[in-house]
C-alpha cells in the first residue's frame, strides 16, 4: 500500500475543505456586517442627539408593515341626507365636508373632554357615522379636540377622516366638522415601513430637530398622499411632535414611512380633459389610482428628498447608510412600480399640482 499517496489524499481533502469552511465563514460575516454597521450608526447618532441635549425615549428600531391605501370621500347625496336629520345644531355641507354649529355649546370636561363627547359622538342623532371614529388625545389641544378614523388599523393623520370640535375660551364645545372616508382599499402588496428609530434619527438629519428639544412622542397612521377625483391616496407616516425645553408648544413633522422623506407636500391628481379619462370605469379609476402613485409621489419626493439632504450638516451622518437601510424598500418600490402597467399613459393622462401644506 502506497502510504504516502494516501497521505497526499488526505491532505488535499482537508485543505478542500477547510477552504470550503474559510469561504463559507467570510460569506456569513458579510452578511450580518451591515446590520452590525447599521446598528453602531444609530446608537451613534442618538448619542450625538443627546450630546445635543435633545431629550426622548428610546426608540423603537423593529420594521413596521403598511400600504398605500385609496379611499372615497362618502358620497354627498348619502352624507347629505344623514346631516340633514342632526339634532340641537345647525349643519351645512362643503366638498364633502360637514360643517357644524350647535345650538347650545357643550360644557366641556377640560380634563377628561372625552367623556363628555363621546356621548355626542356615539349619538347617530348628533353625529354621522360617529361610531367610526376615536378620540385622540395627543393631536387635541385647548382650543380643538380632535377624533379620528382607523384604516388598516392605523389612526389617519389628515384633516380629511377625522371630526374636530372647536373649544371656545370659556371650555365650551361650539361645533365641529367632519369628513367621514369610506372604500378603504390597499392598492398593492403590503410593504415593510422603517422603523421608529430611523424616522426619528433622519428628522434630526434633516436639521428639523434642534438642539434643547424634547420628542413628546412618535406614532405610526396615515396620511394623506394624493388627492384624487373620487378619493384620496394615503400612505404609512411616522408622525412626530416636539418642543423646546421650557415650551410647551408642540411642532409636528410628517415622515412618509415608506421612503424616510418629509411630507411637506399634498399633490392633487387630475384627470385631462379627453372625454376617455373623464368617463373612466372603477377599473381604470383604479389603475389610475396605482399609476398616479407611481408618478406623482416619485416627482413629489424625489425633488423634497434632494432640498432636503442638501441642507444636511449634522457631523457624523453618513449618506451611505442611509442608502443601505432603505434599499430594501426602494428596490420594492422599483419593482411594484414596474409592475404596473402603462405607467407612461397614467403620467401622460395626469395633472400633477402641490399645496404647501399636508392636510
Amino acid at each position: 500500500m502506497d502510504f504516502k499517496r494516501i497521505e497526499l489524499i488526505f491532505f488535499a481533502a482537508f485543505a478542500a475543505l477547510d477552504i470550503f469552511l474559510a469561504v463559507s465563514f467570510f460569506q456569513n460575516n458579510s452578511d450580518v456586517h451591515p446590520t452590525s454597521a447599521n446598528t453602531n450608526h444609530s446608537a451613534t447618532i442618538l448619542n450625538e442627539m443627546r450630546d445635543d441635549s435633545i431629550s426622548f425615549k428610546k426608540p423603537s428600531n423593529k420594521k413596521g408593515q403598511g400600504y398605500y391605501i385609496s379611499t372615497q370621500t362618502s358620497g354627498t347625496k348619502q352624507l347629505k341626507a344623514k346631516m340633514e336629520k342632526l339634532s340641537g345644531q345647525s349643519a351645512k355641507m362643503a366638498d364633502g365636508e360637514i360643517i357644524s354649529t350647535f345650538n347650545t355649546p357643550l360644557t366641556l370636561d377640560v380634563k377628561n373632554p372625552d367623556q363628555t363627547l363621546n356621548k355626542v359622538v356615539q349619538n347617530s342623532d348628533e353625529i354621522v357615522n360617529g361610531k367610526s371614529y376615536q378620540y385622540d388625545k395627543a393631536t387635541s389641544t385647548d382650543s380643538q379636540i380632535i377624533y379620528t378614523q382607523k384604516i388598516s388599523g392605523q389612526r389617519i393623520f389628515s384633516k380629511s377622516g377625522q371630526i374636530r370640535f372647536k373649544v371656545n375660551s370659556a371650555n365650551q364645545v361650539v361645533g365641529y366638522t367632519q369628513v367621514y372616508l369610506t372604500n378603504a382599499q390597499p392598492l398593492r402588496e403590503k410593504q415593510d415601513t422603517i422603523s421608529q428609530e430611523r424616522a426619528i434619527i433622519w428628522l434630526y438629519q434633516y436639521n428639523e430637530m434642534p438642539n434643547d428639544t424634547v420628542i413628546e412622542w412618535s406614532r405610526l397612521g396615515y396620511t394623506r398622499l394624493l388627492s384624487i377625483q373620487k378619493g384620496s391616496v394615503y400612505v404609512p407616516t411616522w408622525y412626530i411632535a416636539i418642543h423646546g425645553k421650557g415650551s410647551s408648544a408642540l411642532q409636528y413633522y410628517r415622515i412618509n414611512a415608506f421612503t424616510g422623506v418629509i411630507m411637506k407636500y399634498s399633490t392633487q391628481v387630475s384627470s385631462t380633459s379627453n372625454s376617455s379619462s373623464t368617463t373612466s370605469s372603477s377599473q381604470d379609476d383604479s389603475s389610475l389610482l396605482n399609476q398616479a402613485v407611481s408618478s406623482s409621489q416619485r416627482a413629489v419626493e424625489s425633488s423634497t428628498e434632494e432640498s432636503v439632504r442638501s441642507t444636511t450638516n449634522r457631523g457624523s451622518y453618513n449618506n451611505s447608510y442611509s442608502s443601505n437601510e432603505s434599499s430594501g424598500t426602494s428596490s420594492k418600490t422599483s419593482a411594484n412600480t414596474t409592475s404596473s402597467g402603462n405607467s407612461t399613459n397614467a403620467i401622460n393622462s395626469t395633472s400633477v399640482s402641490t399645496s404647501s401644506e399636508v392636510q
